[in-house]
């Protein structure tokens, strides 16, 4: 059986990803670097591997509180030179990376967030990963207020840490997702990647925050941890996979780092290559059937004779509204994101009608054009 786990990179740098994949064939990829050589070379070894990118935000720069559809807007056109460069060799791209929601009001303004999100990715022709919560976030009586934005969204990205073994605790951190699962109604649920799993000191008993792995056990301890883990996956049809975190040296002493264990490497080749995932369209709320209504259904009503017809001339479709352009030259203190609440578009509109590559970096004396439709 292939295995559902995979990789997760922050950085290219020293790792030879082709090579990686070729051997490993992962079931997922998360990537921080959006090179698209790189990227379009590891496709071809593994075709199947999904890849999902992650447009990288500073944790303060997670605004959704204020404005949720604004600041969707803004992320979107923020990520959107990225998405595009990565058309066709990226299969996803997540959102906000670990929000966090406290109440039923935060939790409904992020799920407005990502409403908006996932509408203009799915406008655009890219699939949307949403929410990507971390560890036991959030509480579960709020995911109810947060089903709206899976409805609009393609995926529920999670997290999932433990330690000092991945089972400890468990259902509580590590497979916390199954609680998930069943706390969402029908029609929210969506298939699972789970961006970021392993050994997390900041996870589980003694709280020590970016200690992993090696801080607690040697490869061969990690690989066998890992495969609990993915025992457990294979479980759940609704899970495509899981990304260990990370192939880089990231947290104290490096001590997340997995790059050079070619044991979890060669673990995560067994079965051979990956199935191609299929992402499944939502699952409906079923119907109840009232008491003895198990009856046939009734009969067609019978069709008319067909009778020779006159087609209709064809009707004519209105004009549409013509759109022009103002133009506005920015001034000192000036972002997008005001220019565009300013004149009642969005950011997105604005980027592209301006060609703009980085919509953070506007400087004032800039002249935009703002689209605006005139007529009705």
């Amino acid at each position: 059986m292939k295995s559902k786990l995979g990789i997760y990179l922050i950085s290219l740098g020293g790792i030879d990803v082709p090579g990686y994949l070729s051997t490993a064939q992962p079931r997922i990829v998360v990537s921080m670097e959006h090179k698209a050589d790189t990227w379009r070379a590891a496709k071809q070894v593994s075709p199947n591997t999904f890849l999902i990118g992650r447009h990288y935000v500073d944790d303060s720069q997670q605004i959704f509180l204020d404005d949720p559809e604004g600041r969707a807007e803004q992320f979107f056109a923020a990520m959107q030179a990225e998405a595009e460069q990565m058309r066709g060799i990226y299969d996803a791209w997540m959102g906000y990376n670990e929000s966090v929601v406290q109440s039923p009001d935060d939790a409904q303004k992020l799920a407005r967030f990502y409403a908006r999100w996932g509408d203009l990715m799915r406008a655009a022709g890219f699939v949307s990963c949403a929410y990507s919560f971390a560890t036991g976030n959030p509480e579960l009586d709020l995911w109810q207020y947060l089903a709206d934005g899976l409805r609009h969204c393609d995926l529920l990205s999670l997290h999932e840490y433990s330690s000092p073994t991945m089972d400890n605790q468990s259902t509580w951190l590590c497979l916390r997702y199954r609680r998930v699962m069943d706390t969402l109604p029908a029609d929210a649920r969506r298939q699972i990647v789970i961006t970021e799993t392993g050994i997390d000191g900041g996870a589980g008993a003694g709280n020590k925050p970016q200690c992993g792995w090696s801080k607690f056990t040697n490869a061969s301890g990690y690989v066998s941890t890992l495969s609990w883990y993915d025992n457990e996956l294979q479980k759940d049809d609704y899970v495509i996979g899981a990304a260990i975190f990370a192939m880089n040296g990231w947290g104290q002493n490096g001590s997340f780092g997995m790059g050079s264990v070619m044991q979890i490497r060669d673990y995560i080749a067994q079965g051979g290559s990956p199935a191609p995932v299929v992402i499944q369209p939502p699952t409906l709320p079923s119907t109840s059937t009232p008491p003895g209504a198990n009856q046939p259904p009734p009969p067609a009503p019978p069709s008319a004779p067909s009778q020779p017809t006159t087609p209709p001339p064809p009707t004519q479709p209105a004009p549409p509204s013509a759109p022009s352009t103002i133009t506005y030259t920015v001034q000192s203190g000036d972002t997008l994101y005001a220019i565009a609440r300013k004149f009642g578009v969005t950011v997105a509109a604005i980027v592209v009608a301006n060609n703009i590559a980085n919509p953070s970096l506007i400087k004032p004396g800039q002249v935009l054009n703002i689209p605006v439709k005139t007529g009705s």
